[in-house]
């Protein structure tokens, strides 16, 4: 659920927010009026948390005008007016509730969960999708007529689902949902009741994917019958790209603006050592982000400044190919349609290699994968497809097997040897038990009777590539936002269940809480480096054999060598393609279950 907070006392504010964020909201903070009213004009909210006392505007001429575009979300105010006449005059201007400075935050977060519990189960007409109805006053739900036996929560979920058709909701957020005033169980749960809801569903006769996992972030309804969902699921996730961006684009020029004050000292001789840190840090972290949110080439030039700037900038031509570079950042930034970029990063985190003799049954299979957002290549013979696997990182493989020819097997046994970690999807025609029995023991990991329709064949693909991770535990800790938001996207097709840390100082009581299968971690943070971080597991007793993967834009040797002798397992570049990361991630839990 998001929540908006509009009060220009900042500091309290990210107080209030980073309580509200530990309990699974999303929250924005705008301190006046106007910025909260622009919030409110791009973003549906859940709930408004609004002072009165606004530096452009009085919060309750604010409230007044929510209410009279007909925003009916719940709105909290949240002042140190304490007089009987004020209250009365802000609930009458359509407030839910009043909270009076000082507060206890413990309270007011118990008030703002009763708000959005209250919103959630006010009586409503009752609620319709496809097939599907619920009766909020009688508690009833039915498919076509005939009544499903929900327990509270199964029915809590479908509502929850029914009420918000389009959204996304986390584990997290299902829990603040469902069990508000209650202990929150664990994350298990919340699988537990959706799995047995489906099977309701599908008892009933719906799609057993009407409820759809959104690997990485959570659930929401599918359409069944809807025969642009693929599409429309494309558009999703490239929205998700989108908003991501958009958040982050501030904090992307921000770091930009100091490159060019920097190119600018430069010009007049007036550069000082924390000007030159700041640009650095800012270029170290501009090179890590930016191909996540379909800059690529945004990400090499930053990487190109980070290497400059990792000397003095004496040089004339240093100083003539720095202002080169970033005159070069900001028109990539600028000027190149985003739509197009998000495109090219949604494909770069799958990619798919095709291999058939069948030159029309490739195509048709590659059309279906350009339509789905994949990146395909195409192998009409084995050397091809060697050469292909030598030089490209590759999510999946579809390999039409022909009988009896021995060359497939044993080309299928060698790709398995070599890269264990990649699905291998095989199709063959009249496949006996033997047969079927070989493609198993050389490697292969889903078997599709020829013929196969192409749609078919790559959604294997897909669900393939979402049961690799199998629910795998990942911690992600770096002090960019950007990196944590861009390594979400790129690796929510694999099935992973995601936590990203932004802050080092929060690690260990976040290790705790998670107990993550595998850790990612960046070198450079404040106050705690990732060097120390897996310096502080490999001397506990119980993360000791935690595996630890550095992703970082530190390339030197000296920082590598330093990175695995004190225990890391693997060491990553940044920017890295979300296929490429997925793949080392997956190499190193089965390395670790094998041990």
């Amino acid at each position: 659920m998001r929540i908006l907070l509009i009060d220009d006392d900042e500091e309290l504010m990210e107080v209030l927010a980073s309580k509200l964020i530990e309990q699974h909201y999303a929250v924005d903070i705008a301190n006046n009026g106007s910025m909260g009213w622009e919030f409110i004009l791009l973003f549906d909210y859940d709930l408004v948390v609004l002072d009165w006392m606004l530096p452009d505007t009085e919060g309750i001429t604010l409230c007044q005008q929510i209410r009279a575009e007909g925003h009916q979300m719940p709105i909290m105010l949240l002042t140190a007016r304490d007089r009987h006449s004020d209250k009365v005059m802000g609930l009458d201007a359509g407030a839910d509730d009043y909270v009076v400075k000082p507060f206890n935050f413990d309270e007011l977060t118990a008030r703002i969960r009763a708000l959005l519990r209250r919103e959630i189960n006010v009586s409503s007409p009752i609620l319709q999708w496809q097939d599907l109805s619920l009766d909020p006053k009688t508690y009833e739900v039915r498919y076509q007529d005939r009544l499903l036996p929900l327990t509270p929560k199964e029915y809590g979920l479908i509502e929850l689902f029914m009420r918000h058709p389009q959204q996304v909701f986390s584990p997290g957020a299902i829990i603040d949902n469902l069990w508000a005033g209650e202990d929150p169980p664990g994350e298990e749960a919340v699988r537990t009741h959706i799995k047995g809801l489906r099977q309701k569903l599908k008892s009933a006769g719906m799609a057993k994917d009407t409820i759809k996992t959104v690997y990485g972030i959570g659930y929401r309804l599918k359409s069944s019958t809807d025969e642009n969902q693929e599409q429309d699921s494309q558009k999703i996730d490239r929205s998700e790209i989108a908003s991501a961006w958009s958040k982050f684009r501030d904090v992307a020029f921000q770091r930009l603006t100091i490159l060019e004050n920097l190119a600018v000292a430069l010009a007049e001789n007036q550069v000082t050592q924390e000007l030159h840190e700041e640009a650095k840090s800012s270029a170290h972290k501009l090179a890590g982000s930016l191909g996540g949110f379909g800059f690529p080439e945004g990400s090499k030039i930053a990487k190109q400044i980070e290497k400059l700037l990792e000397n003095n900038l004496v040089d004339p031509s240093d100083i003539e190919q720095f202002t080169i570079l970033i005159n070069s950042l900001n028109a990539e930034l600028q000027n190149q349609p985003f739509a197009e970029k998000v495109r090219d990063t949604l494909v770069q985190n799958v990619t798919l290699l095709i291999i058939d003799r069948d030159a029309d049954f490739s195509q048709l299979l590659a059309n279906e994968a350009d339509r789905k957002g994949l990146k395909t290549y195409t192998a009409s013979n084995l050397d091809r497809a060697r050469e292909i696997t030598r030089q490209e990182s590759l999510a999946a493989v579809i390999y039409k097997i022909v009988f009896p020819d021995g060359k497939d097997l044993v080309f299928l046994e060698d790709l398995h040897q070599h890269m264990p970690q990649l699905p291998i999807v095989a199709i063959a025609e009249d496949a006996q038990l033997l047969d079927r029995l070989d493609i198993v023991r050389k490697g292969g990991n889903l078997i599709l009777e020829y013929p196969v329709e192409p749609s078919i064949a790559i959604s294997s693909v897909s669900e393939l590539l979402q049961n690799t991770g199998d629910a795998a535990k990942i911690l992600i800790v770096d002090d960019d936002p950007q990196v944590l938001s861009s390594l979400e996207i790129s690796l929510q097709p694999w099935g992973f269940e995601l936590t990203t840390l932004d802050d080092p100082q929060k690690f260990w009581s976040i290790l705790e809480e998670v107990e993550p299968d595998l850790l990612v971690l960046d070198i450079e943070m404040p106050e705690i480096s990732g060097i120390e971080l897996c310096q502080i597991l490999r001397c506990d007793r119980r993360w000791q054999q935690l595996p630890v993967l550095f992703l970082t834009g530190h390339q030197d040797e000296k920082t590598q060598h330093q990175a695995f002798a004190i225990g890391a397992d693997d060491y990553i570049f940044k920017p890295v393609v979300g296929s490429e990361l997925a793949n080392r991630i997956l190499n190193r839990l089965r390395r670790s279950h094998n041990n």
